[in-house]
């Protein structure tokens, strides 16, 4: 059956550009989110807004969450008024979410004994990716159902791949996910390390996204770093969930992980220091204040 009909869940920084690529590729898009300002401004794009999940659900032939936590992703699916509420069987609905993937399996499981498919299907990308379609897609769950849902993630995406069986997915965002955090405590070392040295940000710049030490992250935010702009692109309270998730699985597999494990706790403190709405790339201003005499300092670069 070919998917005409989806559902997005959650229409927050993924959610809305989803929804409105989606749309643009000429899908019929329901869209639900706790805050009504989100859906009303997408309803002159065409989206269909509903009250809640499980009216979402209804008619939909595939449902797509984009949710902020896991106890958010439950609460859709399982809560008062979710998905369960509405859905079929044989309907399929996707997680786009960063969520603990032992978590994912279970509901999944639990899914499934009500003939409803679950997949795993998390995004590489900010939301400023998103928006121009620069995601890449990692499916965990059923091989023929991923086969009918990556027709539509191949319109509004860059890459689509299958893991493997349920939980894969979120296990590889996790593996993704703690490797950039670690390019971002890398990046952020280098740059304080060149500002404190009075080196001329510009050529900082050029020279390290020029060479073996570049990367998407510098080349996407490193002007802003350096001008002290942290507006969010992946805020720090996020990350703080998402590198708790891949500690918590490493644990579980018996990984030891001594350098992500250290960078928790730059996101600790900058979530303690209530910049849970900056980008993540804000622990650069604890690394300053430890510098010296950086605390206050914005590089001018030129445009």
């Amino acid at each position: 059956m070919e998917i005409k009909k989806i559902s997005v869940i959650g229409l927050g920084l993924m959610g809305t550009p989803i929804a409105t690529l989606l749309m643009k590729a000429g899908y019929q898009v329901t869209g639900f989110d706790i805050v009504k300002k989100r859906m009303t401004d997408l309803v002159s794009l065409g989206l269909r807004a509903v009250h809640s999940p499980g009216e979402a659900a209804q008619g939909a032939d595939l449902v797509l969450l984009s949710l902020p936590n896991w106890k958010a992703v439950l609460e859709a699916v399982e809560g008062k008024g979710g998905i369960l509420e509405g859905a079929r069987r044989g309907q399929i609905v996707v997680d786009t979410s960063t969520s603990p993937p032992w978590e994912s399996k279970a509901l999944g499981a639990r899914m499934a004994r009500k003939g409803i498919e679950w997949m795993d299907i998390p995004i590489s990308g900010s939301s400023a990716q998103a928006r121009v379609g620069n995601m890449v897609f990692m499916a965990g769950g059923k091989g023929a159902v991923f086969e009918k849902v990556r027709p539509v993630l191949d319109r509004i995406g860059k890459k689509t791949d299958y893991a493997g069986k349920s939980g894969s997915g979120a296990t590889l965002k996790l593996a993704v996910n703690h490797t950039l955090f670690l390019n971002q405590a890398a990046a952020i070392e280098g740059l304080v390390l060149g500002l404190k040295a009075g080196l001329n940000p510009d050529v900082l710049l050029e020279v390290i996204t020029s060479g073996a030490a570049s990367s998407d992250l510098l080349l996407a935010r490193g002007k802003d770093m350096l001008r002290g702009d942290f507006s969010p692109k992946g805020p720090v309270g996020l990350a703080v969930k998402d590198v708790a998730l891949s500690l918590e699985t490493a644990k579980q597999l018996g990984v030891v992980l001594p350098v992500g494990a250290l960078y928790q706790q730059f996101l600790l403190k900058a979530h303690y220091n209530g910049w849970d709405r900056e980008d993540a790339t804000a622990v650069m201003k604890i690394y300053q204040q430890m510098a010296g005499g950086m605390g206050r300092k914005k590089a001018r670069l030129k445009r």
